[in-house]
């Protein structure tokens, strides 16, 4: 095993500075002036144009002139030359690459300018996260791999007190929730809707107080703002040597001198910027995109501008600007002691005119999406497999950690980066996933694999289950199949593992009984992917995996047969049909009847306790025209990889002649749709689980007729009125109410009624109705756009391939292919009705729970081997768990990582809201001393969220509000939790808690 130095945590222990003036540094504003904090700042996308390394190194500069490594020799040397000077550095993912080749020398250098304050980390973060694709879980991860590394090099006066998300394109409140709860002070961002930033500006409402969680209360308030220009500078003082803007030209003898009008004007742009904010400091951000490659030539430019600015004051200027920070910034806010605006609700969607709603990125690159998602899955199972196996530093799971926090990139999992640079996300992630499964098999072995003289057992992963394609389950004549749950409770799955035709399968459980199987034919459409021609599997084998333990694995045996009883009993009977016949399917409780005269109809009849409940669904794939334009006016604005915008509010119909076919055997009925030649879809009741499964496969979109298509599902319930109100998620947590062609804080003039009305979908879209109590959901496996044009109408856009860029940087077409043809997209949605619900599971339950599962799917492995299953029951250790019992079922194992061989970093989640499940959403109490089997919890020592920071420490600003919400509590602070004798918690509704905890094996 490779093994490093462990890695180490330093904690700053004592008296804690909250950042006062004399705290932090910062210059002091004047009074009776317009104050004008100048930021010197760099956005370094962590991939867009070119790949993470490219942007590093400033290769293949014929894309785009970009070099980080030269971004941070020239400013460090530019500070040195001006203590006054001041910087602000966001990413660590290149900040690190960079710190990692310096002298020591150097670091010390550095660490003396983060000191002085002249240098100070904003966000902190590895990447600066998408809000709309990222999922909560990776959000966090990405966030603490950051801002525990910096902790860790500079200690906590190096800590980030300000979220700085300059270019995402809108924003979540439970991001700005996230932030509150890792300590933040502040957040300040530079895209707001258009519509939005021209009604703030009059009312000087830019900055506010976010109240982000209507569960936590003010453990989720954030002071936020959104900045002036973007995130650039005013016009005309652009200097970088990527800008076209006159330096200062200040010797008067010169024919081109210019500091007359460079400070008129300068002076003209601070004073209309101090018409839309409320306070006699404003902030102007001095940079761009990879700027200060040169930062002599800014700062230079800077410090001309300074001296000359303000010597206008003893003319009578009341404008007095000098080098300050966003901490600064917003210190000098807090002590002007105003009462401040709060908003509620969120910034989706963000529309940048009239006819450019950023509503596209939400769905595209959609087979990204899905990756980025399962590999968070795998992460997590890795972190707690290393943690349960006693391993500590292991450059294996820093690599994968890393390749997933690049993921979380504003360009990679929005799916907005160009084609290679996408690849290159990809490839990082699938390398991170080999060292990660490597690391994974230790500790497979570490915990799992028996007595040292049993024979080993050698897993692999099998990447392409998606396309039911593994290897080792085609070619082999037995194998044991192991699969890892990591959640804290134990769960069922249905297995599905590709095999070839003609044989039949014994499946042996842990304890020596058979399983009951099923063969099922792949669908005719799978069949032909692109590229999976060198599979052998004409048929899924499914079973069903009962009880898998929490944070635990079991196995089971399975060896080919070829005797034609077994084969017949498993293989899936086959029917088709008559015209106009009904097609009924049922298990338990509910049955399927898809309308023989409008096969896309489906009637579902709920067997209740008392009753029977009757729905009936029109479930359709249609698709939008993306407009066309050449982007030179708002009204000519093309269909992009950020863009929706059809060409049309009406989608098109793929046609009525639905082929259909159904498959029936001991464990599930399937039934295949062929809907065109392109979009296929499986629809799926398992026996003994409440939900339907559409498993969909659309492309190769064609694009013969030069006609780009947006693909959505479109499920409509017949008599729902839901008064043009549905819910989304909020990155997977939180859910929030969404109002067709309406924003909470302005008056809208809908432009694009289809694409205004679409928001960010990160695991489910609900429905509810206005005149009774029935609730539906669509449970989604990736980040997907959605919106409900018409009542009881879930809408998911599954797919695009367009034509035309949409001229917001990106530079060419979405228009992704594979092995020379479109890319085809499997994906599956899951539909909830309320009808679905027992006493002991109500609505919140099922889809709380199912959004728990889908987030955390079991990691499947498999070993070929000789041993029969009698040998391998008695050599291998077939079951086991890592946790000494479940978790209550409201309370989710967010998180368990090692940090050295006995410290490892413990989250805990109420995954509930208040009040949406009758028995989930209480507050819980746990004893966490004998959480784990193996290991004894001796000490535990809380931490904010990011685990950056202790909780004792933590001193948030307080600020006035104009109002609060009625609907939000103000629910104090929990005291942190520090002990090592009292290992007792409580979780309140989507209350996250974070440890630092210490263990000692236990004995034997």
């Amino acid at each position: 095993m490779i093994r490093k130095e462990v890695f180490k945590l330093f904690w700053v222990i004592g008296i804690c500075c909250i950042m006062t003036v004399e705290c932090s540094q910062c210059p002091e504003s004047k009074s009776g002036m317009l104050n004008v904090h100048l930021v010197s700042h760099t956005h370094d996308d962590v991939g867009w144009l070119k790949t993470v390394d490219q942007y590093y190194y400033g290769a293949n500069n014929t894309i785009q002139r970009a070099g980080v490594q030269y971004i941070l020799d020239s400013v460090v040397q530019a500070l040195l030359e001006n203590p006054n000077r001041k910087f602000i550095y966001v990413e660590s993912a290149f900040f690190y690459r960079w710190w990692n080749q310096q002298t020591s020398e150097m670091q010390q250098t550095v660490k003396n300018l983060v000191s002085s304050g002249q240098l100070e980390f904003i966000g902190g973060g590895w990447c600066m996260n998408d809000e709309a694709a990222s999922h909560y879980n990776a959000i966090i991860d990405q966030m603490s791999l950051g801002l525990m590394k910096l902790n860790a090099t500079f200690g906590d006066s190096a800590r980030p007190r300000i979220a700085w998300q300059i270019d995402p394109f809108g924003h979540s409140r439970e991001q700005a929730s996230l932030f509150a709860q890792m300590g933040f002070d502040g957040l300040f961002f530079g895209r707001l809707d258009y519509d939005d930033k021209r009604n703030r500006w009059k009312n000087q409402q830019m900055e506010m107080i976010w109240q982000a969680s209507q569960n936590l209360g003010e453990a989720s308030w954030l002071f936020t703002g959104a900045l002036p220009n973007g995130y650039g500078p005013p016009q005309g003082f652009c200097f970088d040597i990527l800008c076209d803007d006159a330096p200062i030209m200040d010797d008067p003898k010169l024919h081109d001198y210019n500091v007359d009008q460079k400070v008129s004007d300068f002076l003209s742009a601070a004073h209309e910027e101090a018409k839309g904010y409320a306070t006699s400091d404003i902030i102007m951000t001095m940079g761009m995109d990879f700027h200060y490659q040169n930062a002599h030539v800014w700062f230079k430019n800077l410090d001309k501008l300074i001296r000359y600015v303000n010597q206008e004051q003893g003319k009578g200027s009341n404008v007095n600007i000098f080098y300050s920070t966003p901490s600064c910034y917003l210190d000098a806010l807090h002590a002007a002691g105003k009462t401040w605006p709060t908003k509620q609700d969120d910034f989706f969607p963000y529309a940048s005119d009239h006819h450019a709603f950023w509503t596209g990125y939400f769905t595209s690159r959609p087979t990204l999406k899905g990756y980025i998602r399962t590999t968070n899955s795998f992460l997590q199972a890795v972190k707690q497999l290393s943690a349960m196996a006693g391993f500590g530093y292991d450059d294996r799971l820093e690599e994968l950690k890393e390749a997933m926090a690049v993921a979380q990139h504003h360009d990679a999992v929005s799916g907005t980066a160009q084609q290679h640079v996408t690849n290159d996300y990809s490839l990082r992630l699938s390398e991170g996933v080999d060292k990660g499964f490597d690391q994974m098999n230790d500790a497979f072995r570490e915990i799992a694999n028996g007595s040292s003289a049993s024979p080993k057992l050698d897993f692999f992963f099998c990447p392409l289950l998606n396309v039911s394609s593994c290897p080792q389950t085609e070619n082999s004549d037995s194998f044991v199949v192991s699969l890892y749950n990591p959640l804290a409770r134990p769960r069922n799955k249905f297995v599905r593992l590709p095999v070839p035709p003609n044989y039949g399968y014994k499946v042996i459980d842990h304890q020596g009984n058979s399983v009951t199987a099923q063969l099922v034919p792949l669908p005719e459409s799978l069949e032909n992917i692109p590229g999976r021609s060198g599979s052998t599997s004409l048929f899924d084998l499914v079973f069903l995996a009962v009880d898998i333990p929490p944070l635990g694995t079991v196995q089971y045996h399975i060896s080919r047969t070829t005797n034609s009883r077994i084969i017949r009993q498993q293989l899936s009977k086959l029917k088709v049909p008559k015209n106009g016949e009904d097609f009924i399917i049922s298990h338990e409780r509910v049955t399927l009847t898809l309308d023989g005269s409008s096969p896309n109809m489906m009637k579902i009849q709920t067997q209740g306790e008392t009753d029977i409940k009757k729905r009936v669904i029109n479930q359709e794939f249609v698709y939008y025209e993306g407009m066309v334009g050449n982007n030179s006016k708002e009204e000519f604005r093309a269909s992009g990889a950020y863009i929706f915008r059809p060409d049309g509010n009406d989608p098109k119909p793929l046609g009525n002649k639905l082929k259909i076919k159904s498959l029936s055997g001991p464990v599930l009925t399937e039934i295949q749709q062929v809907w065109s030649p392109w979009v296929s879809q499986v629809v799926r009741i398992y026996d003994g689980t409440p939900k339907l499964e559409m498993e969909w496969l659309v492309g190769p979109i064609p694009i013969s007729d030069t006609i780009g298509k947006e693909v959505v599902n479109r499920v409509t319930l017949e008599d729902m009125d839901t008064h043009d109100t549905f819910l989304t998620d909020a990155n997977g947590r939180e859910l929030l109410a969404r109002v067709k062609d309406h924003r909470s804080t302005w008056h809208l003039n809908n432009t694009e009624p289809v694409s205004g009305n679409y928001y960010p979908v990160n695991s489910r879209l609900i429905l509810k109705s206005a005149n009774s109590d029935f609730k539906f959901a669509v449970m989604t496996d990736r980040s997907q756009g959605g919106t409900s044009l018409n009542s009881g109408q879930a809408e998911l856009m599954i797919h695009r391939r367009l034509l035309h860029d949409d001229a917001f940087g990106v530079g060419e077409p979405l228009n992704e292919t594979q092995f020379g043809e479109g890319l085809v997209v499997r994906g599956k949605h899951h539909l909830l009705l309320s009808d679905f619900s027992t006493p002991a599971c109500d609505f919140g339950c099922l889809h709380r729970s199912l959004g728990e599962e889908l987030m955390l799917e079991p990691v499947i492995s498999i070993a070929p081997t000789s041993m029969d299953h009698a040998t391998w029951r008695e050599t291998q250790k077939t079951l086991w768990s890592g946790l000494s019992a479940p978790l209550p079922s409201s309370i989710h194992l967010l998180t368990l990582e090692p940090l050295n061989v006995n410290m490892l970093l413990l989250r805990l989640e109420h995954m509930y809201e208040q009040g949406e499940s009758e028995k989930h959403s209480d507050p819980v109490k746990l004893d966490l001393k004998n959480l784990l089997s193996w290991w004894e919890i001796v000490k535990m020592h809380e931490t904010t969220l990011s685990g950056n920071q202790w909780k004792e420490d933590e001193s948030r600003l307080k600020w006035k509000v104009e109002k609060t919400n009625d609907n939000h509590i103000r629910r104090e602070t929990n005291y942190a939790h520090n002990s090592d004798r009292d290992f007792v918690i409580t979780l309140n509704p989507m209350e996250i808690k974070t440890f630092i905890i210490t263990v000692e094996k236990k004995s034997v």
